[in-house]
């Protein structure tokens, strides 16, 4: 055997052993790919119907009554220690 035949051999071989492997997944993944663009083409939004205006006058809802407001206690901001 010449060392010619031994080198093609070393660089072919993982080659050889990888690219079927490889080749099988870019398959798969393209027939996924293509899958997945056809759903999304498929796919149509529905359209909205606009709500119709509603005939003659309408009442605006009631604001409730504002609420009192909690009585604040003003403390001195220093304090003197009486105890």
């Amino acid at each position: 055997m010449s060392a010619d035949l031994i080198a093609a051999a070393v660089l072919i071989a993982p080659a050889a052993i990888a690219g079927p492997v490889c080749v099988a997944g870019h398959r798969r993944a393209r027939r996924r790919d293509e899958a997945e663009a056809a759903a999304c083409a498929a796919f149509q939004p529905v359209p909205e119907a606009p709500e119709p205006p509603p005939a003659g006058r309408v009442k605006a809802p009631r604001q409730p009554a504002p609420k009192p407001l909690a009585t604040v206690l003003d403390f001195p901001t220093h304090r003197r220690n009486a105890a």
